[in-house]
């Protein structure tokens, strides 16, 4: 009997675990079934690092039958640098509108896309997912986030459809339970609760796929005109330098506005210093002026004892002649 129960509870034991086993499979493979409609097939990984990767994996489904892609697809690195480089979307809030992509990110990524394109079939996407730094959407910080898409060319065009964009990273999260999904032709991914509804910028060359009749901001058309979007790259650069020279023309207000302000507050102090020591003046008794003694004149006699004495010193030859007389004027002179 006892021997039965052991057996009876390892039976439950390995019950529990297949199914907690089957359970992890079914949610690693939900969000692809749900969005896309079935695991995809993955013929080459062109770049992989974690969990960022760069691959060329099967079409999925969308909402009618998905025609060929026209692939392979030629499109050089520089040029997907221009095309994706001009994106920019709108968050809801915010002020200015953000890149899709850093430079950074471009960097990694355009010329594993562009390797891709040129080795997928008709019936294969370019997809990818990488974390980038971008400004936070919920604090101002800094953050690394998430970015997810599917590239392809259909009709002469080159579509991206993304999946999550600027999404805050949790390095916690299991991936199979949350995993990156590169966004899908049959619809678009709901946003999680903490980010922020966008819309992507409208700019020459870029349209947004409609589908029954609704606008699907996550799905991007762009015409691989490499002078359209030259021509793009160069606006936003020249907006980007106006912007810049604006906030130094601001900052240079600011720090001239602060000199003046110092300077300011340095004549304010000399003023007081000034009045403090007008009062300090105003408070000192004046002085009692010293009245000097008039010359009293010498009496008479006396100068005739000093022009006499000065005579026998002469007669004496103890002073010579001009000596006398000078002595003697100025004698005179004190008259």
């Amino acid at each position: 009997m006892v021997r039965k129960g052991v057996l009876d509870k390892y039976a439950t034991l390995c019950g529990s675990l297949l199914v907690a086993t089957l359970l992890t499979l079914t949610l690693g493979g939900c969000g692809t079934t749900l969005l896309g409609g079935g695991t995809p097939e993955i013929s080459s990984v062109i770049w992989k690092h974690r969990d960022q990767y760069v691959q060329v994996e099967s079409q999925d489904r969308g909402v009618k039958p998905t025609p060929p892609n026209n692939h392979p697809a030629n499109i050089p690195a520089d040029q997907l640098t221009n095309i994706l480089g001009a994106l920019e979307v709108h968050f809801e809030d915010q002020e200015k509108p953000v890149p899709v992509f850093t430079f950074k990110e471009l960097e990694i990524l355009t010329p594993a896309i562009s390797q891709g394109l040129a080795q997928a079939t008709p019936r294969e996407d370019v997809t990818f997912a990488i974390l980038g730094i971008h400004r936070g959407l919920v604090s101002f910080t800094h953050d690394r986030s998430i970015l997810t898409g599917r590239l392809f060319v259909q009709d002469g065009k080159l579509n991206l459809i993304i999946g999550r964009l600027h999404e805050e990273y949790d390095e916690e999260k299991d991936r199979r339970v949350d995993p990156w999904l590169p966004g899908s032709r049959a619809k678009s991914r709901p946003l999680p609760v903490l980010s922020k509804p966008w819309q992507v910028v409208s700019i020459p060359g870029l349209e947004t796929m409609q589908v029954a009749g609704a606008d699907r901001q996550d799905w991007l058309v762009m015409t691989p005109d490499p002078q359209l979007w030259k021509a793009a790259i160069a606006r936003k650069t020249e907006a980007g330098e106006a912007a810049k020279a604006a906030l130094q023309e601001a900052s240079q207000v600011r720090q001239e506005s602060a000199q003046m302000s110092a300077e300011q507050e340095r004549l304010r102090a000399e003023m007081e210093a000034l009045k403090q020591e007008l009062h300090t003046i105003r408070q000192t008794p004046a002085a009692v002026p010293v009245v000097s003694q008039p010359h009293q004149a010498e009496p008479t006699d006396s100068i005739k004892n000093r022009l006499r004495q000065l005579q026998d010193l002469r007669n004496e030859n103890l002073i010579s002649e001009a000596e006398y007389q000078a002595k003697r004027q100025e004698i005179l002179d004190s008259l």
